[in-house]
């Protein structure tokens, strides 16, 4: 499972180290790559991170909805469609697509922060905003961690 966050920084070329406990997990799989897709539900914006099998997975379970729901459609042309592979190379790095960038306004500093099955990639002022506004939702309405029954 990803959990944790992590501080790095996008070079020139749009590349990122993946941190290393996250790409482990990631090549367990015996595959070193991982689907980056922009996530439907964000403000802020991020990249959600998939690895092959968690994306397989979740395609399944896309091929089993009805594909005339206009909500599904929706959510195949946005997430699906603007999704990439990506390789993870020998120094441990992914290329993250231009188009992605932009949308996500990644900028040089950006944190990697887990998510049960896949990770996010926020750009660093993203990230502060996403944290504090969890943080601040669960402290006005502190039964929506008991709903959830963890």
């Amino acid at each position: 499972m990803f959990s944790g966050n992590y501080h790095h920084v996008i070079d020139s070329k749009g590349r990122i180290s993946v941190p290393s406990s996250f790409r482990e997990l990631v090549q367990v799989s015996g595959n070193a790559a991982v689907f980056l897709a922009p996530h439907p539900l964000s403000p802020p914006r991020f990249v959600e991170a998939y690895p092959v099998p968690a994306w397989l997975e979740l395609n399944e379970k896309l091929l089993r909805l009805n594909r005339f729901d206009p909500n599904v459609l929706k959510l195949e042309t946005f997430f699906v469609g603007s999704a990439h592979r990506c390789e993870i190379d020998t120094q441990g790095r992914i290329l993250v697509p231009t188009k992605l960038r932009e949308w996500a306004a990644l900028g040089k500093d950006v944190v990697f922060s887990g998510a049960t099955d896949r990770f996010r990639i926020y750009d660093r002022q993203a990230w502060e905003q996403a944290l504090a506004d969890a943080e601040a939702a669960f402290k006005a309405n502190p039964e929506l961690l008991a709903r959830l029954d963890l």
